[in-house]
């Protein structure tokens, strides 16, 4: 589920349910942070927190302060500094170095944050939403819909990648052969509706009829599973293979990660996956230069 869809579910449930909260929306962040620009909890009026815009210090002190807050229903704004070791004065213990701007909506049944009223998803076209308060924008960001991954398999080592994209948030298609046969893909499954296939059938015919299919399609990520020969025999096969197609085939599908058990390799696929999707190098983070949220923010502050 996408983290707005959950934020929103989460203020429905409470307040159907005759009780209060708050939504926390991160409007703006200096230096190294847990999160960025756009990130959003939920605090119940009994402490219970949905979401994450910290490592869970900051909404742990939300929480403590969350009966102040409630107590007048003015949204407000509140600013966390963890630049230095002051905030372990506080008990917070952060271990971020930067700073937060956090707006901080109270609600009831009766007062509705906007994001709950007024956010629709537009297909799987991005949503341009903006926070705003007293009709001075905080906060612009491009909403991108959820990850929708379709994987081709029936075995075993399905159910792992299927669950640990699930678990990131992905929408998740699996189609067995028995379900679909691969030589009718390209009539019975609209491909354009997901951002990344993921091959694993172990049948080189069935593979040969999935690649010749989604190859073609707008799909950015085709990933395959199996030895890089097999692969190199598949392409051999279907022949004539277009040099933008190939761009996007990741054959052997994941990566490096010294995986071996079904698990650990339903790792090393979904990594690679999140990687190709954001233009990422699925580099270890030290050896990057300079921030690591920097490229690619599709947030932009503008309270300040």
């Amino acid at each position: 589920m996408h983290e707005i869809t959950r934020t929103i579910a989460a203020v429905k449930c409470l307040t159907e349910a005759g009780k209060r909260g708050v939504l926390i929306t991160v409007v703006a962040a200096r230096g190294s942070t847990y999160r960025r620009p756009g990130a959003r909890a939920v605090i119940s009026e009994e402490g219970a927190i949905t979401g994450a815009i910290s490592g869970g210090c900051l909404e742990r002190d939300i929480a403590e302060r969350i009966k102040k807050l409630l107590d007048d229903p003015r949204p407000t704004f509140m600013v966390y500094d963890t630049t230095n070791n002051g905030d372990v004065l506080f008990g917070l213990g952060l271990g971020c170095r930067g700073e937060l701007d956090v707006y901080v909506e109270p609600f009831d049944a009766r007062h509705l944050p906007r994001l709950v009223t007024e956010f629709r998803w537009n297909g799987r076209e991005p949503v341009l939403w903006t926070t705003t308060h007293e009709g001075r924008e905080l906060l612009v960001e491009v909403i991108r819909p959820e990850r929708a991954v379709v994987v081709f398999g029936g075995g075993g080592d399905v159910d792992p990648v299927a669950r640990l994209a699930q678990q990131v948030g992905w929408r998740v298609s699996v189609i067995a052969p028995k379900d679909v046969h691969p030589e009718e893909v390209h009539e019975k499954v609209d491909l354009n509706a997901f951002d990344a296939a993921v091959i694993m059938t172990h049948n080189f015919l069935h593979d040969v009829a999935l690649l010749t299919a989604v190859l073609p399609s707008s799909i950015p990520y085709v990933g395959l599973l199996g030895p890089k020969s097999r692969g190199e025999e598949l392409l051999a096969q279907i022949g004539n293979v277009p040099a933008d197609q190939l761009a996007k085939l990741h054959s052997p599908i994941g990566l490096d990660l010294g995986a071996e058990t079904p698990d650990e390799i339903a790792l090393s696929i979904i990594a690679e996956i999140q990687g190709a999707l954001t233009s990422r190098s699925a580099h270890s983070l030290r050896e990057i230069q300079g921030a690591i949220h920097a490229r690619g923010s599709a947030a932009v502050n503008v309270a300040r």
